[in-house]
């Protein structure tokens, strides 16, 4: 079901109105906006009957390359970009705990690259273009109820102009027991009972923040919107030329899909009316899965980076009266660190999905340097090591010399999945990786220093105890300590 087609039951289906009363009356009781309660109420009514959007093949078909720009091939836009530079605002999407790897802060605290975390290098990113570009370029953070008073201490020195806001807060939904879809409970942590609703709702968040109308109201007409986790996306004049010269609403940032990115929403276009859209894996039918992770078939994954026409939002917003997005269920358990906790689900969209309900959206080739997330151990050892360096405008990029492609890291989850564990296996940093093509580690390893990984290597530890890779050891091959 593609977003513009969203289907919500309408108010006097007695079953739908008796089993949504609770949640509503909780929403309210936590002064969430009536429209976004009324957004939840048709997510829930989709999960109640069964409508769980789903896009098949049938319904789409793949894009091909020669129908997207490459970035590469904009520089003749770079001009008008600068032009219009005093008319953007960034905003980093900075909802996320970090719960993967076992924080109970804002994951953009995180340690990175030389002792710099995600805030300290996207406001270092920030000051460097306003100086470069004489421009105000505003930066807003959307964070979520857990990320709120983490991040406002952190950056409370940095200062927007034009009265901006430095942040908003995007809603929050409650968890559903998946036993019998009723509101979940957790009363000796009531925090528990509610989830951020993903990084869709920015767009709802935007405008009943009073953000979208301050923003208008000082002359900013577009938005470059990109996670806070991913340090290679950064303010590109050329793109916002391209934006402004070619008219578009919505322009989404996309990169050649890799083996690692089988798994990743993809883009595509509508059969029914040619518009490109965003497919989701959740949204993927069980028995198209080999379709979905075709990455010659499907070959381009949503770096989650998009440009928007502020002025476009609104008028999509007041069309629908929402924003259309595609609703994903996702199954977790009450507590996220705690698999005995109760099975919950909870209600998500997607900002890229937003791309169909859009009139003049385009999509945009961009190189894989502009897309450099953190979403595990894994991707922090690998920023860390010095297969990655920090560059002058506070993004990461890979070291000129080292191996071609990313080492692909797999860490074995008992003893590396979260942070405090992964910190004390490399108490004198990451190995040297940049001769890496793939690494693998099975079993409690610590690391000396020094230690170097060539080519693909496989380190094993069966022993109950943790063992050791002596200082200075390279590794090239499959070892057994």
């Amino acid at each position: 079901m593609a977003n513009s087609d969203i289907d919500c039951v309408t108010n006097n289906d007695q079953h739908l109105m008796d089993m949504f009363r609770p949640f509503a009356l909780k929403m309210e009781s936590q002064s969430i906006p009536p429209v976004a309660v009324n957004l939840f109420k048709c997510y829930y009514s989709q999960l109640l009957y069964g409508s769980q959007g789903k896009l098949s093949d049938k319904e789409i078909h793949p894009v091909n390359s020669n129908e997207i720009p490459k970035l590469e091939d904009l520089s003749q836009y770079a001009e008008k970009g600068k032009e219009n530079m005093s008319r953007l605002a960034i905003i980093k999407l900075n909802g996320g705990l970090g719960t993967t790897m076992g924080l109970e802060k804002a994951k953009s605290l995180i340690p990175v690259k030389d002792g710099h975390n995600f805030l300290d290098l996207i406001l270092k990113q920030t000051r460097i273009l306003r100086r470069e570009h004489a421009s105000p370029l505003p930066l807003l953070f959307m964070n979520s109820f857990r990320t709120h008073l983490d991040t406002m201490l952190a950056v409370s020195e940095f200062e927007n102009p034009d009265g901006v806001p430095l942040a908003f807060v995007q809603h929050k939904y409650p968890k559903i027991r998946a036993a019998d879809l009723k509101p979940a409970a957790c009363p000796e942590n009531p925090d528990l009972e509610w989830n951020p609703p993903g990084h869709g709702d920015i767009y709802l968040a935007l405008i009943t923040s009073g953000v979208l109308s301050r923003l208008l109201e000082k002359g900013y007409k577009y938005a470059f919107i990109s996670n806070a986790d991913n340090l290679g996306a950064i303010m590109d004049k050329r793109i916002l030329g391209y934006m402004e010269d070619m008219g578009l609403t919505f322009l989404m940032e996309v990169t050649r899909r890799t083996p690692s990115d089988r798994k990743g929403g993809h883009l595509c276009r509508l059969l029914k009316n040619s518009r490109l859209a965003l497919r989701e894996i959740a949204q993927c039918p069980n028995n198209q899965m080999e379709s979905f992770m075709d990455i010659e078939k499907y070959s381009f994954f949503n770096t989650n980076s998009i440009w928007l026409n502020l002025k476009a939002l609104e008028q999509v917003f007041l069309e629908h009266k929402m924003i259309p997005l595609d609703l994903l269920i996702n199954p977790k358990t009450m507590d996220p660190k705690n698999e005995n906790t109760p099975k919950v689900f909870q209600l998500e969209t997607a900002m890229g999905s937003a791309i169909s309900a859009f009139e003049h959206a385009d999509a945009l080739q961009v190189p894989r340097t502009r897309f450099a997330p953190i979403k595990s151990t894994e991707d922090l050892l690998v920023v860390r090591s010095d297969y990655m360096r920090l560059t002058e405008m506070g993004t990461v990029e890979p070291i000129p010399g080292c191996y071609n492609l990313p080492p692909r890291v797999t860490l074995d989850p008992r003893y590396y999945k979260k942070i405090d564990s992964f910190e004390h296996r490399f108490p004198n940093g990451p190995p040297s990786l940049c001769e890496c093509e793939a690494l693998e580690v099975e079993g409690d390893v610590l690391f000396g220093r020094g230690v170097k990984i060539k080519g693909k290597a496989k380190i094993t530890n069966t022993a109950d105890t943790q063992g050791k890779i002596e200082d200075e050891s390279v590794i090239s091959s499959d070892m057994e300590i």
